[in-house]
Formats: C-alpha cells, sequence, structure tokens
C-alpha cells in the first residue's frame, strides 16, 4: 500500500479528509451520493461499524482498494450523529481510538511523524537511532522520538495513569521524550477527542440511511439504557465501598472538612454511579467550609471534564490504591473491614458488586474465594 492510502485509512489524516471533501464537499452532498447503487456498499459497510462499537467489539479499516472507501467513516459518524445517543458517541469515539492506535502500530515510525505534523500540527522529532541514543543518559535511552510539551498536553491530561502526568516526565527546552507506543496512544486519543468534541448538522437523511439507522436504533434499545437518575436511597447507600461511605458520612455529618482529594474522590464516584450535579451539590452543603459557589464550579468540572474545548465523560474516581496513598482507605488503615475489599481495585467495582448481590440478596460473600483472584493484600 502506498504511504497516501496508508493515510487515508486513518480517518482523522488531513489526506482522508482532503479525499472525502473530493468526493462529497457537504454532508448534504454525502447522503445524495449514498442513494446510488454502485454506493451502497459504503452504507453497509457505514453500519457494520457502527454496530461493532455499539457491541463493544473491534472494528476494521476497510483496504482502500477504492477510494470511496474513505467515505465509510464519515457515514458512520452520520449514523450515530442523527441518533444522538452520548452514549453510542462515546462508544464510537472509543472504539475507533482503539483501532487506530492497533493499525498504528503496525505502522514505520517516518509515516507516523508525518500523521502528527499533517493532521494535528504537531512537532515532533527522533531521538536518534539505536547507536545515538545508546550515548545518552541512561533515562532517556528507551525513548525513541520527543514532542513538544504543548502538543502533549493537548492528550496527556485526559489519560488517568500516573506516568502521563507532566510532573511525571522528563521536560528539556520545552520537548517530552516519548516512546514510539505513547505516540500512537496520544495519536489515537487525539482522535478519540476529535469524535466527542464534533458536532454537524444533520441533513435530510436519505430513506436507504433512515433505514439503517432505525435498525441500528432497535440495536441500543436492548444494549443503551437511558438510565434514571440514582436516588440516594437507604439500598444505593448500603452499597458503598467503605471509603466512600466514610466520606459520605462524614460529609452530611458536616463536623468535618473533607480532604481535597476525598471531596474529588466522592463527588467523582456519585457522578459515576448516576447522581444528578445538584444531588452531588447537596452532599457537600454541609461542610463547615462550604462555599455555595464554589461547590458548584467543583462539581460540574468533574462531571464533565473539558480537555482543549472537548468535553469528555466526566472524572472517574481514583484506584484503590490511590485511596491508600492519600489515606483515603479505611481498611488500609485498619479502621474498617470488608472481604471484597480484597478483590477489587477500584471502588466502582466494589460498588457494582455490591449492587448485584444487594438485588439478588446474597449475605453469603464466601464465593469471592471461589470466583474470584486476590487482587490486593491489606
Amino acid at each position: 500500500m502506498s504511504g497516501r492510502l496508508q493515510q487515508i485509512k486513518y480517518p482523522f489524516s488531513a489526506e482522508a479528509r482532503k479525499t472525502s471533501q473530493k468526493m462529497a464537499r457537504d454532508l448534504g452532498v454525502l447522503v445524495e451520493l449514498l442513494e446510488e447503487q454502485e454506493n451502497h456498499y459504503i452504507v453497509e459497510e457505514a453500519e457494520k461499524r457502527v454496530y461493532a462499537a455499539l457491541t463493544q467489539s473491534q472494528i476494521r479499516y476497510p483496504t482502500m482498494e477504492n477510494e470511496k472507501d474513505v467515505l465509510i467513516y464519515p457515514t458512520a459518524r452520520l449514523i450515530v450523529e442523527e441518533l444522538g445517543l452520548p452514549r453510542l458517541r462515546a462508544l464510537q469515539a472509543e472504539a475507533e481510538s482503539k483501532e487506530a492506535n492497533r493499525q498504528l502500530g503496525t505502522e514505520n515510525s517516518d509515516l507516523v511523524i508525518e500523521l502528527c505534523k499533517s493532521s494535528f500540527n504537531w512537532s515532533i522529532e527522533s531521538m536518534g537511532d539505536i547507536n545515538e541514543r545508546s550515548k545518552l543518559p541512561l533515562l532517556l535511552r528507551t525513548f525513541e522520538m520527543k514532542i513538544r510539551f504543548e502538543n502533549y498536553l493537548e492528550v496527556a491530561p485526559g489519560f488517568h495513569s500516573e506516568e502521563w502526568s507532566l510532573i511525571n516526565r522528563y521536560l528539556d527546552k520545552g520537548w517530552i521524550p516519548i516512546r514510539r507506543s505513547e505516540l500512537d496512544r496520544l495519536i489515537s486519543g487525539k482522535f478519540k477527542q476529535l469524535i466527542m468534541g464534533g458536532r454537524f448538522d444533520i441533513p435530510k437523511m436519505s430513506r436507504r440511511l433512515i433505514e439503517t439507522v432505525q435498525r441500528i436504533e432497535a440495536e441500543t434499545k436492548g444494549r443503551i439504557r437511558q438510565a434514571e437518575p440514582v436516588k440516594m436511597t437507604e439500598t444505593v447507600v448500603s452499597a458503598f465501598p467503605p471509603c466512600i461511605q466514610k466520606m459520605y458520612d462524614d460529609s452530611i455529618r458536616g463536623d468535618v472538612n473533607l480532604s481535597h482529594d476525598a471531596r474529588f474522590a466522592l463527588a467523582a464516584f456519585l457522578l459515576k454511579i448516576g447522581m444528578e450535579a445538584n444531588e452531588v451539590e447537596k452532599v457537600f452543603s454541609s461542610s463547615p467550609d462550604k462555599n455555595i459557589s464554589l461547590i458548584e464550579y467543583q462539581v460540574r468540572h468533574i462531571a464533565s471534564k473539558r480537555s482543549m474545548g472537548v468535553e469528555d465523560e466526566g472524572y472517574t474516581p481514583p484506584g484503590c490504591k490511590k485511596m491508600q496513598v492519600n489515606n483515603l482507605c479505611p481498611v488500609y488503615l485498619g479502621t474498617a473491614s470488608d472481604p471484597l475489599c480484597e478483590y477489587i481495585l477500584n471502588p466502582l467495582a466494589f460498588y457494582q458488586t455490591r449492587a448485584w448481590e444487594i438485588t439478588k440478596n446474597i449475605q453469603d460473600h464466601s464465593w469471592y474465594a471461589r470466583k474470584r483472584d486476590k487482587k490486593q493484600n491489606f
């Protein structure tokens, strides 16, 4: 496959955008084009692509033997935007990002660097071949390239692993050394941002597209639940892990000021299990140092974080190891205990398991040891 065709298969590439616009200058023209008999396969492939995202399966890039294949991606995006389901858009963004990352791993570095420059206007430079890198300090020898810090920060803050935090990276005159696999991750992360932040006006849909949308819509009803906001009932609270339970109780009583880390963890957890932002704000309303406007700002920021102007799905609460480091895990501190804590790595995993047990009226927890591997030792 030629270098140009290798780039065209990546929907975010400048070449793919240019080729798409050459055949269909806007969405209205695209819809008309898709009605032609010879282009019906594009709608069929786009439907498969959306269905793969919906079922969280691996999507497949077309072979690009026909340049019209480049229209499969925008058609898939059109289907998802017509449905207007945020969860489906998020699934599409995740699936497209994963496939882009997988495909990038098969490319040579020169092509990937060119993709960065032409698609995102990023500044990437090689750190030299293995002989040149062997002369560098030991700390830097495993890094094949470097990226400008401002380009790095377009994406990296959205990754939860601490290794992506700027404070944990080597920085020299505005350049951050990165491994090739990390560059692939940054590119696919940027692609995900573009999908999550992309909005466009939907033109009048053709009969064929409407039928496709209706089929996908029927599938989503069984797979994407339009969840009702969670109300804070006794049953919901009883499914909380010990760490969240303590922070929640302390906040409701209002006799202590939660630390910044505790407030973040509690708010992120409550929002992720489905509480409305205004209900989460009420949880913090009894704090001795309460500041209503600040509470509202912080909660809504956690609920819908933004990175370079692109909305994401909000922050995820810290995992158990992070909670332990921040002295927020009562089991780790020896002031509480629960057998489930030994088998999970995140408060959300605890909540999902315990809530399931409650609905099934399961009180014997010995099944943990029979069905699960231990993940923690306190």
